[in-house]
């Protein structure tokens, strides 16, 4: 509840800033982040890696180690195994300096195992809200909100305590 809650903070805050410059032209950062996202989807690795930092550091929210940039191109072959259709819809981007703060929605099948859940064929929506910040025009540092929790229940997992320690 706490990721989803945090999302919708993050969310309502993006959507309340204006969508785009006063004069209409987006930041080359932003436009940077918009071709990840394509290289991502059309599972163009070479792409992805021409576009972060190779000393990249990913803060995923829930994850409790920093992934560098094989991390996340071995995290990407794997979601993309489970998830071959996935697509990244950037619903709104905001630049500052030099981060750019993404919110997105993510649509994809289920159609491979993922976490230990076997494929289901179900549709799933993920939002999620991602910062990146950018040295020498490449992504350098970044920091995932994805809600992990939601994708979870849409493949008809349950969140259960787990038994007492004895």
């Amino acid at each position: 509840m706490r990721t989803l809650t945090a999302i919708a903070s993050l969310g309502l805050c993006l959507w309340m800033l204006p969508t785009a410059r006063a004069d209409g032209a987006e930041t080359q950062n932003e436009k940077t982040v918009r071709n990840l996202f394509a290289a991502i989807d059309g599972g163009k690795l070479d792409r992805v890696r021409e576009l972060v930092a190779e000393d990249l550091s990913l803060y995923p929210l829930g994850v409790s180690q920093v992934l560098s940039r094989d991390g996340l191109l071995q995290a990407i072959r794997e979601f993309y195994t489970a998830f071959p259709d996935n697509t990244h819809v950037i619903e709104q981007t905001l630049a500052a300096d030099d981060r750019v703060a993404v919110m997105l929605t993510q649509h994809a099948t289920s159609k491979g195992a993922y976490e230990g859940a076997a494929p289901t064929g179900q549709r799933v929506t993920i939002p999620a809200i991602h910062i990146m910040r950018f040295q020498k025009g490449r992504v350098r540092e970044w920091w995932a909100l994805e809600d992990n929790l939601g994708l979870m229940r849409q493949l008809g997992l349950e969140l259960k305590p787990r038994e007492p320690q004895r």
